[in-house]
């Protein structure tokens, strides 16, 4: 265990050589003699701003977390410790090219040398720690890179969809997926995409006894949207890169703000704080970057099936060990550890029977991912960023790029893996048969990329992207988000900046006609005084998910209402994978919601029980119209006119330590009302485990403007410091509320005329 870092201990020699500017949004502007000295200046900032979302961060990736939250922490701890994450970043970190390393060492140096210089003046978070935090080691920026990711894959997925083939059978398990092939891909292609449905009845209505066990899983995928618009459509004749991306809104942020000069390269973007360079946003002097998920079918699950363990504690075929968390408050908690031949185990032990193991791209061989981050910064072109991402493992990325040339151009990113078509559903049997040994990762050249369209614009907004090439995912987003983008900026020819804002704000459902449609066809049988009023009141409603629309409000519950009929009659709703409190119950719902939706929308109720026929329906729809007129009632009063969605679709940004030891409830930030929903641009996802309240967000918003830098905007939910009450914590919220952008300044001109304060490191 690293020693922690105090007054005493060994500081680091000598200064850096750097400047660092802060603006009137606190964002750090770095100027550094040398590519090292701009690394560990990042590191010094990324620690002066959120040293202690870092410390969160490592801990949970190193499984250590429940030392400071007591037993809050030691299902998320068991987990990281069985997977192993820990050893699997330090083997990651040892296969990385030296001057990866290197760069990873000198943020690691400024990380350090933060900490000791601050050792007596930590932000408030540690006041509720049992000890201040441990110095920073390089590998540890692999760690907490992995761990934002590992749960932005297929795994939860493929447990949910273990749980609905349980409770309801396979056909059911086909009907919430959708027809993955009818959406129209972004890419153009000549021949028809995988065959999706080979072997998956097959091995689905086999596996359906091992699925009885299985519950829900998180969901912790993101979505987002990009655009890149060429100069042809513009009103600098140069190209302008924009968009947002989707994740839960948590405090701190997960996004950090910074901008890092030296004579091998000037870049701004928005990184993860832990890790050097911008791995999904920013700019340097001639190239900007941008990203969306790739949905990418990244994980196995395996069904472990074995008899009684062996005298030496080990199954024939799984390996076994134990581990301890040190729980803070309670006594010290053994984790059974195992690794099969196809993966490390996630859950069960021996006295099971049974288990599940899995295998990531993110294990499945040298994640190398931290190698692209240097050149990125360097690339001069945008054949050069695509080609800086050669090494990128994880997550699987929808590349937008543009540069100052002209060009725009699209790139699948990332270590994509095709295996059996049956293994892409749910868990599957423990045989050599869906075993990864000897794959190999689609080459580079393969994934789908597609470069300034004659249309003269590119989107991805979790969309498929391809009709052909190789399988990618059966969990691409719907076609919503996509389809509105493109409706919005396919008139643009003068475009601005302003222009791309105007797209981030925009509330617009292309989802709710086609729910809608469901509701005036079924719901005829309500009796609650007002259902025909709001029925009324949907049928004059524009589809705007605007914050002070009261038919956005009736809408949204009315499609909860349905969500939770569907789900309760597969038997599926509140589900939960493993004990109580991992996974989160939201997160269930949510995924859960988001496939109730799709049934709706395309119709298939075939597989629901008492929704298979239209009686059924009538009777279902009508109670969720009266049962949202009694509910809107009781919550908002009994006028309708009054029942603004901001009343209900509030922003909570829970602190992750807050949340975890109420003595540390202050740290909550405050909670406000904002516009949108899941299947709109301004993205505004809920659960109807919670109801209305938003828990998924744009988590940030960038235009860049190659025709003028300094034209840039961008904007965060809460603000570039992570430290309660600094000044900085909250100041871009009313702008990211508003969907209003706040400057990025890049020249050493416009840096100059914002700078605020100036340290010397």
């Amino acid at each position: 265990m690293a020693e922690p870092i105090t007054s005493d201990s060994e500081t680091p020699a000598g200064a850096l050589g750097a400047t660092i500017r802060r603006d009137t949004w606190g964002i750090a502007h770095v100027d550094a003699p040398s590519p090292g000295a701009a690394f560990a200046a990042q590191g010094w900032v990324a620690a002066d701003d959120r040293i202690w979302q870092m410390e969160w961060d490592r801990r949970r990736a190193l499984g250590r977390w429940a030392e400071v939250v007591g037993m809050a922490g030691a299902r998320e701890d068991a987990f990281f410790r069985r997977l192993g994450l820990a050893d699997i970043a330090r083997a990651d970190w040892d296969a990385l090219a030296p001057r990866t390393r290197a760069m990873t060492e000198a943020y690691a140096d400024g990380v350090n040398r933060w900490l000791a210089d601050h050792d007596e003046a930590l932000p408030p978070e540690f006041d509720h720690h049992p000890a201040p935090p441990e110095r920073w080691e390089p590998w540890h920026c692999v760690a907490v890179y992995k761990l934002r990711h590992i749960f932005m894959g297929t795994l939860t997925r493929k447990l949910w969809r273990g749980r609905i083939m349980a409770q309801a059978g396979p056909e059911a398990v086909m009907v919430i997926v959708g027809d993955v092939e009818a959406d129209t891909a972004m890419v153009p292609g000549d021949g028809p995409p995988p065959d999706l449905l080979a072997d998956a009845a097959t091995l689905l209505d086999a596996s359906a006894a091992d699925m009885a066990a299985l519950a829900a899983a998180m969901d912790s995928d993101g979505a987002s949207n990009s655009w890149a618009l060429s100069g042809e459509r513009t009103a600098s004749g140069k190209p302008l890169l924009a968009g947002d991306p989707h994740r839960g809104i948590e405090f701190p942020n997960v996004y950090h703000q910074c901008h890092i000069t030296c004579g091998d390269f000037d870049a701004i973007g928005m990184g993860f704080p832990g890790v050097p360079g911008f791995p999904h946003f920013g700019h340097n002097d001639e190239v900007a970057w941008c990203i969306t998920h790739g949905m990418c079918d990244d994980t196995d699950v395996f069904v472990e099936r074995f008899g009684p363990t062996e005298p030496d504690g080990e199954s024939p075929e799984i390996q076994w060990r134990t581990e301890t968390l040190h729980i803070r408050g309670e006594d010290d908690v053994e984790v059974l550890c195992g690794r099969s031949p196809r993966g490390p185990v996630v859950l069960g032990d021996p006295a099971d029977g049974v288990a599940l193991s899995m295998m990531w791209t993110g294990m499945h061989g040298a994640d190398t991912t931290l190698d692209a981050l240097w050149p990125m910064l360097e690339a001069g072109s945008a054949d050069e960023s695509i080609e800086a991402a050669r090494p990128w493992v994880l997550p699987v990325n929808n590349l937008l790029v543009a540069d100052r040339a002209g060009k725009i151009a699209f790139k699948i990113r990332g270590r994509v893996i095709e295996r059996s078509p049956a293994s892409r559903w749910t868990p599957v049997p423990a045989t050599d048969e869906f075993a990864w040994d000897g794959l190999e990762a689609v080459p580079f050249e393969q994934l789908p990329e597609w470069s300034d369209p004659q249309r003269g614009f590119l989107v991805t907004a979790n969309n498929r992207t391809a009709d052909a090439g190789p399988y990618i995912s059966l969990d691409y987003a719907g076609p919503a988000r996509h389809d509105r983008v493109c409706e919005l900026i396919a008139p643009m020819s003068d475009a601005t900046v302003a222009d791309m804002a105007s797209v981030h704000a925009d509330v617009t459902s292309l989802v709710a006609p086609k729910v809608l449609d469901l509701v005036f066809e079924y719901g005829v049988e309500c009796g609650h005084a007002l259902a025909n009023g709001l029925l009324d009141m949907l049928a004059a409603w524009d589809h705007r998910m605007n914050p002070e629309s009261a038919a956005a409000t009736v809408y949204a519950v009315i499609k909860r209402r349905l969500i939770e009929a569907i789900t309760e009659r597969l038997g599926v709703a509140g589900a939960e994978l493993g004990a109580s409190g991992w996974p989160p119950a939201a997160e269930a719902s949510r995924m859960a919601a988001a496939a109730a939706v799709r049934m709706m929308c395309e119709r298939r109720f075939d597989v629901v029980p008492g929704l298979d026929n239209p009686i059924g329906l009538r009777m279902a729809v009508s109670a969720c119209v009266d049962e949202t007129a009694a509910e809107l009632s009781q919550r908002l009063g009994g006028d309708p006119q009054t029942w603004a969605w901001e009343r209900l679709h509030r922003m909570a940004s829970p602190h992750p330590l807050a949340s975890a030891l109420p003595s540390a409830r202050e740290l909550h930030p405050p909670v406000d009302g904002c516009g949108g929903d899941a299947d709109t641009v301004r993205q505004g996802g809920t659960a109807p485990e919670t109801g209305e309240r938003a828990i998924h967000g744009s988590c940030a918003r960038y235009a860049f403007d190659l025709g003028d830098w300094d034209n840039s905007g961008w904007v965060v939910p809460h603000g570039v410091s992570g430290v309660r009450g600094s000044g900085h914590d909250l100041d871009q919220r009313s702008a990211w509320l508003a969907c209003e952008l706040i400057p990025v300044a890049y020249s050493a001109d416009s840096v100059a005329a914002v700078t605020v304060d100036v340290v010397e490191i």
